[in-house]
């Protein structure tokens, strides 16, 4: 009778294991965050449908939320319909996919095995860039016969397409080729003729390019100006805000152009309006140094809530001590500034700690900031090495390596104790080497002498 029911117990066993594995399935496409689904059910119903948009937008939304697991789920869907139209013949998806498995990150993996086979298909349907990639891959693996004949096969194809002169794309990544010898033989002159004739076409890739040349010089010699023309000209078209950055650098501080505040200001506003984190910290200190310190407070802190470095600094510091209109939050300053990977902001730890008379955390702060290159740390760190007993070792020769680095960085106390180590402390250190022990001998000999 047993012997009957072992099958029945094992396909219900089975059905039980496969609820379990879809209910799993489920929870890792899914969150506990009732409101969170239900903002998300609509793209999720797109998603479902084989919208592309709205597949990426699930999982960008589970990662900002907080959500890994269902958003390396949707990433891995994403990709999953990325790689039905591929499989259709769209070569833009098989770039998309190379481009993902390349760089890593975004919830996937990375993985060149993968990015080489897309990028392969995409060569083999006749796409340039695909080629091209590939030559990128091939040339960073050491193989560099395989990536020659890469880039020569995707310069002749973009060569064909910019015979005409109007295809933008083919006028840039030729010019780009030539410029810099790859595929091809190097002809700056030529490159930078093709690159010309792309920005003329509307390339903001072409523009960016000549932005590149003029300012270094790649090919010609180095043209600032020029440069500044090209940013300008970016900023205008095509609303980058980067250069929008670079521009409004230039006139508020005359670097390469003549100075025009108002200019300057204008294309400040545009990176600003843009979100760009440096442009928003640089116009929260114009303002301060206007005095306006209330409307700059609230564009400091958003720069330093999207991690500006200079912002997260001073947003501390201000924190710290309560300043500028700043409310004194010493735990949260403390928080910030030790999240802020520059010296600045060790220095200001250390300065703190010190003040408030926990010397030992000081010290520690000290080494980090001349571990990140403060010379102004680089006294105590120095000092620190002749003190038995403190955070570091018993290190002479380390001590005056610390003071001479300070120094030749200009550093004024580290000057006077380098010459305070050469000129008293060493001539002292030999003495009790040297002085004692022949001391100690001489008292030895008189003492059998006189016996």
């Amino acid at each position: 009778m047993m012997t009957h029911r072992l099958p029945l117990l094992c396909l219900l066993g089975l059905l039980l294991l496969i609820q379990v594995l879809a209910a799993s399935d489920e929870a890792s496409f899914s969150s506990d965050n009732h409101a969170l689904e239900q903002r998300l059910a609509p793209l999720k119903a797109q998603a479902d449908k084989g919208d592309l948009h709205a597949a990426q937008q699930v999982y960008m939304r589970y990662g900002v939320s907080g959500f890994p697991e269902q958003a390396r789920a949707w990433a891995e869907r994403y990709n999953e319909l990325l790689a039905q139209q591929a499989a259709e013949g769209d070569t833009n998806a098989m770039l998309q996919l190379g481009a993902r498995f390349l760089r890593g990150g975004d919830y996937t993996p990375q993985s060149i095995p993968k990015a080489t086979e897309w990028f392969s298909r995409a060569g083999e349907a006749g796409d340039p860039t695909g080629l091209y990639m590939l030559g990128e891959i091939f040339s960073k693996a050491g193989n560099a016969v395989q990536a020659r004949q890469s880039y020569a096969r995707a310069y002749a194809i973009y060569a064909k397409r910019a015979e005409k002169g109007k295809d933008a794309q083919a006028l840039y990544w030729i010019g780009f080729m030539e410029q810099n010898g790859i595929g091809t033989k190097q002809n700056a002159e030529q490159g930078i003729s093709h690159l010309q004739q792309s920005a003329q076409l509307g390339s903001a890739w072409a523009q960016a390019q000549l932005f590149k040349t003029y300012y270094k010089g790649i090919g010609i010699p180095r043209n600032p100006a020029a440069a500044i023309s090209c940013a300008r000209r970016l900023a205008d078209e095509h609303k980058d805000a980067l250069m929008a950055y670079v521009v409004a650098c230039a006139y508020l501080y005359g670097r390469d152009v003549p100075q025009d505040i108002p200019v300057g200001e204008t294309y400040l506003d545009h990176a600003v309006t843009d979100n760009l984190p440096d442009a928003i910290y640089l116009k929260s200190d114009r303002l301060e140094q206007a005095g306006k310190y209330e409307e700059a407070l609230p564009l400091l802190r958003q720069a330093a809530s999207m991690s500006q470095s200079e912002a997260v600094l001073r947003l501390g510091t201000r924190m710290l001590h309560g300043e500028n209109g700043v409310t004194q939050d010493t735990a949260r300053g403390i928080l910030l500034l030790e999240k802020n990977a520059s010296p600045q902001a060790a220095m200001q730890l250390a300065s703190y700690y010190k003040e408030a008379g926990e010397q030992d955390l000081a010290d520690s702060w000290y080494v980090t900031a001349a571990d990140r290159g403060m010379p102004q740390a680089m006294a105590r760190r120095g000092l620190l090495h002749l003190i038995p007993g403190s955070c570091v070792t018993w290190d002479p020769t380390r001590c005056y390596q610390w003071w001479r680095t300070g120094a030749e960085r200009g550093d004024s106390t580290c000057k006077l104790y380098l010459r305070l180590f050469l000129y008293v402390f060493t001539p002292l250190l030999l003495l009790v080497a040297f002085g004692v022990p022949v001391y100690a001998g001489l008292r030895v000999r008189r003492r059998k002498v006189s016996a």
